[in-house]
């Protein structure tokens, strides 16, 4: 016998029709209650969707929701309309007891209970990242990206589910990047030892056609630099700035004619003290010999877009550092300048590249800087 049927056969040794039998001492003038949850093709419930319950003379009084260990769900009852809907939809695949109560004009009451299933769905999505990492320092630009294994429909009901605070309750806003990513950022940057919590009650939301997300997340980061820099191919040099003041500038080299660096604002994505740097892995050529080939190791470097931009060390063109542009869209330093660069920036710093015929795409990297907060903050979500 399956679960929900031997829930309803002891429901009908207990109860007479939806109420209490006639030896029932808790309420004999109490009319019967039908608890019925919106449910799929399946007959199981679906985790956002209200409970009805009806009764029939008499008044609906309490509905209790509890799951797994008997603990309560959190939810509101709108007596008139005979129905609770959960604060947050319900887990998937999970088991619910639902005990609604009723009143009689006596002042009599009876409860009934029925214990309900949720859906198992085929189709789900669950959120792939979730950056800045938890326990992250990060620079002041820092927006939140949450990045979902499978394109979102619905997105009002996904980005409902996310929440960003911190703890100087600075005025920040969601805004859809692509059908898969999500950025929260603030209206100018995150105050200096912020700390910013992100939470996703993701589990049991709809995100449309089909698609059920699953997972919760907590995640909890601060705010520990203020540094910023400004490159500028014009005059090969990178002014450092903390507080709004300068505090460095040095020399560099950007992309070359054929090969320009990345303009707009972008965002310190990550740093390495060495990787391994190959021609071919940002689509130059493959072929040793050939112009714009290279495989080699480099030092000290700051990752700004998904596309390959860095600033490092580049001792082998100290020639043309502070010269000439002729990279292939890096930002060249020398090894000094480029291991104090290093270590004086965190994920979450901004660059400004001075290049505005070249702007950064908003998703090679953290691109968000580049929208003024007037269409940042927009409901784009529908």
């Amino acid at each position: 016998m399956s679960y929900l049927a031997a829930l309803a056969a002891v429901s009908m040794l207990t109860l007479v029709g939806c109420g209490p039998s006639a030896a029932s001492s808790q309420s004999p003038g109490a009319s019967g209650i039908t608890i019925k949850p919106v449910t799929d093709a399946s007959g199981r419930a679906e985790p956002d969707q209200p409970i009805h319950c009806t009764v029939a003379h008499a008044k609906l009084t309490k509905v209790l929701v509890t799951g797994a260990h008997r603990s309560p769900v959190a939810g509101s009852l709108d007596a008139s309309a005979g129905t609770w809907t959960p604060s947050h939809p319900l887990s998937l695949d999970a088991r619910y007891t639902v005990a609604a109560t009723a009143t009689d004009s006596s002042g009599k009451s009876v409860t009934k209970s029925l214990g309900i299933e949720t859906i198992d769905p085929a189709d789900t999505v669950t959120a792939q990242s979730i950056s800045p990492a938890a326990g992250s320092d990060v620079g002041d630009a820092q927006p939140v990206v949450v990045v979902f294994t499978k394109p979102v429909t619905d997105r009002a009901a996904v980005q409902k589910a996310l929440s960003v605070s911190d703890t100087d309750h600075v005025t920040g806003a969601w805004h859809w990047v692509t059908d898969r990513r999500v950025d929260y950022r603030p209206r100018t940057y995150w105050p200096l030892k912020d700390k910013v919590t992100v939470t996703g009650d993701l589990d049991g939301v709809n995100a449309g056609r089909g698609l059920w997300a699953t997972g919760d997340y907590t995640h909890t980061f601060a705010v520990d630099s203020d540094v910023k820099a400004v490159v500028d191919p014009g005059t090969q040099s990178m002014a450092v700035y903390r507080g709004g003041k300068l505090i460095r500038t040095l020399p560099i080299s950007t992309g070359g004619k054929h090969y320009q660096t990345w303009g707009g604002y972008l965002v310190v994505l990550d740093k390495v003290a060495k990787t391994q740097m190959t021609s071919c892995s940002v689509g130059l050529s493959c072929t040793p010999g050939k112009p714009t080939y290279y495989d080699l190791p480099v030092y000290w470097d700051v990752h700004l877009t998904w596309s390959g931009t860095y600033i490092h060390d580049a001792s082998w063109d100290n020639a043309a550092i502070g010269r000439v542009d002729n990279s292939h869209g890096c930002v060249h330093l020398n090894a000094a300048d480029a291991k104090w660069f290093y270590n004086t920036v965190e994920p979450g710093t901004l660059i400004r590249v001075i290049n505005p015929s070249k702007p950064v795409a908003l998703d090679n990297g953290d691109g968000d800087w580049n929208v003024s907060w007037s269409r940042w903050s927009t409901p784009n979500a529908t």
